[in-house]
């Protein structure tokens, strides 16, 4: 029987073999002539299923050890890896926790592997129960392995299917499949880990390495592949480059090899936070030194003496290069470990020429002329912010040219604990901004800064936080100032803005290089720009104005030779606008009828959803809801046909961020079906907790529905905005 199956590996046979047993087990007690019929069927149909080759992944799971935050209905958690595909509860074949908040399962592999694959089977009844669960894969069991890396988010598995989910190589020893959320059932009809024997050699181990500069005799390129892992730099075990325009690092590994991860330790006494930004490039070319191969990842706030592993999925190479894009930049790293797979084929991979990225890394980077004295455009401006701390946190002192970063010195800008704090400064005419400085506070509290966006341009929709973005911010150390380049976005006003709940945004001073606009350059202002004359009456200065827009759109409609001034007056209130050249998008929901499929409670109305309110805690009254019911929806009747540029989504933020998952926005002119029917814009995969999403549609339609499909879900938006255009030659 085994002659007929050609290029037996070891590793097939025994697993398929391992099938066998499973199959076999339950016969014990059954009669020895009925138990051989049953192991030669089995035997013939196992060893028949395929030809094994020498290349053959293994299911790895199978030999490990399963484990899982609770177990209820008898579902233990190594059922999950019996080598049983059967999605019926009732077989016994299916782990399953209790409900609670945030269960998991995990499988201990026993030793590192390099994951291909993960393939999940679903339960064949409330197989919904899966939507929404994370699989990671990593080597740390801090909290239970769930903060290990991401291979995929499950949107939803088909009742009693299999599911295969790419992972790419990862590396780990656990694999964990985790769901978020509030009282949530995780149940698990088998679980297939598809890997091979992680490699654990280290090629750039002593090979030859240059930089782009070196800062001193101590800071050789060399020290970094000298297999020592101490990051203080007097130990000589640390590269480092002088301060300069983009500088980089290289080793070249000899000959090409498939990169399947590197992992890279951090200085720990010298300026650790400059690695922030860093890029990790390989491939085989050295155009531009190098810097220009393929992308394995970005390094992000990086804390000081960290060991951390990137995963680069076998891009092939032979040169591995660290390149810190930026101005006044020094590289510093303590050891690069470059881990491998097998030497590629060189006739079944693309040309290191045709991966070459056409980056042009280091060529597009524009430093100031420390020569020349820039234009401080804030210096004069006015300044507003979402919120006020106290009598020190005044807006306009984040512009009072006193780079002082002690907060009760009054020299720096502080909200309250909110949702989405900002701050904005008008710089009282539109510029080209080309880099913006900001100072961080130094006496406590740096880490607050992290995450938040610079934003630059002429509108004041959204108090300004929609204009283009310029950067995010990875963190700015204590104390010290970081400079973000702007590349000449045209604007009036400059925001900075940190999504998120219960944040404060402190700023102890924002610089704004900027020149005074120039048509020739890349401009985003609108024709037009209005300040409101009190931020606290910001909403409403917004809602006037989309008042005054659509009055000029209506007077356009019967006189298209106007090219009059027209005046907007309401309550005394006036503004004066030029008609636009081009149709300007505004947000329209809010005067819409808003209905949906059902209402959970009180505090759940569809029209809480258009409030202008991005309160995400459901019983602060801002958030729709509805039953659980199969298939909810909720949709916004618009009045009229308009052009859907973008539609903005704030999910929940107190509880279940997980069920907005695999919701779909629908656009267009049908009622039927409650408008589900109507042309899809796209698919919500995931939202993070009590934050907006924007999500491009460029759509018609005189209703935005949005439908979540499946059984017994609920749906949940605590604000839905729509940008949008009234449809040509439509009143």
């Amino acid at each position: 029987m085994l002659y007929l199956i050609c290029d037996i590996s070891k590793n097939c046979l025994v697993n398929r073999m391992n099938l066998l047993m499973l199959i076999c087990e339950p016969l014990l007690f059954v009669s020895v002539s009925k138990m051989k019929d049953v192991i030669i069927l089995s035997l013939l149909g196992i060893l028949g299923m395929g030809r094994c080759s020498k290349d053959e992944l293994v299911n790895v799971a199978l030999r490990g050890k399963a484990a899982q935050s609770s177990t209820s209905y008898g579902g233990t958690a190594k059922r999950a890896i019996d080598g049983i595909w059967n999605p019926t509860y009732e077989y016994l074949s299916c782990s399953h926790t209790s409900g609670e908040t945030s269960p998991w399962w995990r499988v201990d592999l026993l030793e590192t592997y390099q994951v291909t694959s993960v393939t999940i089977t679903n339960r064949d009844t409330l197989a919904e129960r899966i939507n929404g669960a994370e699989i990671r894969i990593g080597n740390s069991l801090e909290n239970d392995g769930n903060s290990n890396p991401r291979c995929a988010l499950i949107s939803s598995i088909p009742a009693g299917g299999s599911t295969t989910f790419q992972c790419h190589g990862m590396q780990g020893q656990y694999v964990n499949v985790f769901l978020r959320g509030y009282m949530q059932y995780l149940t698990l009809c088998e679980v297939e880990v598809n890997a091979h024997p992680a490699p654990i050699d280290n090629v750039a181990l002593k090979k030859t390495t240059r930089q782009s500069s070196q800062y001193s005799h101590m800071g050789g390129s060399n020290n970094a592949v000298d297999g020592r892992r101490l990051s203080m730099y007097k130990d000589k075990s640390c590269s480092r480059t002088k301060s300069q325009v983009n500088p980089w690092w290289r080793v070249d590994l000899q000959r090409a090899y498939n990169v399947t991860s590197i992992t890279v330790t951090n200085i720990e006494d010298v300026d650790p936070e400059m690695i922030d930004g860093a890029e990790i490039h390989i491939g085989n070319s050295l155009q531009n030194n190098g810097n220009n191969n393929p992308l394995c990842a970005v390094i992000s706030s990086y804390p000081a003496w960290e060991v951390m592993t990137f995963q680069c999925s076998g891009i092939e190479g032979r040169y591995v290069n660290v390149f810190l894009p930026g101005c006044n930049k020094h590289l510093s790293l303590c050891e690069v470990e470059v881990n491998v797979g097998s030497r590629p084929d060189m006739d079944e991979h693309l040309s290191s020429d045709m991966r070459v990225q056409d980056m042009k890394r280091g060529q597009d980077i524009l430093c100031p002329d420390h020569k020349t004295r820039y234009e401080n455009a804030a210096t004069g401006g006015i300044a507003n912010q979402s919120s006020q701390w106290d009598m020190f946190g005044d807006a306009n002192n984040a512009i009072d040219l006193s780079w002082s970063n002690w907060y009760l010195e009054g020299s720096c800008s502080h909200t309250k604990a909110e949702v989405d704090p900002w701050w904005r400064v008008d710089l009282s005419k539109t510029h080209n901004v080309t880099y913006v400085t900001i100072t961080n506070r130094g006496d406590c509290c740096s880490d607050r800064i992290s995450g938040a966006e610079i934003h630059v341009g002429d509108s004041l929709f959204n108090n300004g936080n929609s204009n283009p973005l310029c950067a995010r911010i990875p963190y700015i150390p204590a104390g010290q100032s970081r400079t973000f380049p702007c590349g000449g976005i045209s604007g009036r006003y400059v925001n900075i803005l940190l999504p998120g709940k219960e944040k404060y945004l402190t700023l102890c001073e924002v610089e704004v290089q900027a020149s005074t606009f120039q048509a020739g350059l890349p401009s985003t202002a609108h024709k037009t720009a209005v300040t409101a004359p009190n931020r606290n009456l910001a909403w409403l200065w917004d809602l006037l104005i989309s008042l005054g827009r659509t009055a000029i759109r209506k007077e356009e409609t019967y006189n298209q030779n106007s090219t009059e001034e027209e005046t907007f007056d309401h309550d005394k209130i006036s503004f004066e606008t030029q008609r636009p050249v081009d149709k300007v998008p505004e947000n329209l929901v809010s005067g819409g009828i808003e209905v949906h499929s059902s209402q959970y409670d009180s505090h759940g109305a569809a029209s809480n959803a258009t409030d202008r309110k991005r309160n995400p805690l459901y019983h602060a009254g801002s958030c729709s809801h509805t039953e659980a019911e199969t298939n909810p929806w909720w949709r916004v009747d618009l009045l009229d046909t308009y052009q859907v540029t973008f539609v903005t989504i704030t999910n929940r933020g107190d509880c279940c961020l997980h069920k907005i998952n695999g919701a779909e926005i629908r656009i267009g002119n049908s009622l039927e079906n409650n408008g589900t029917n109507n042309p899809l814009c796209a698919v919500i995969s995931e939202m993070r907790e009590g934050q907006p999403m924007d999500i491009p549609c460029n759509m018609e339609g005189h209703y935005v529905t949005i439908v979540l499909p499946g059984r017994e879900k609920y749906l949940a938006l605590c604000e839905l905005l729509t940008l949008s255009t009234l449809t040509a030659g439509v009143a």
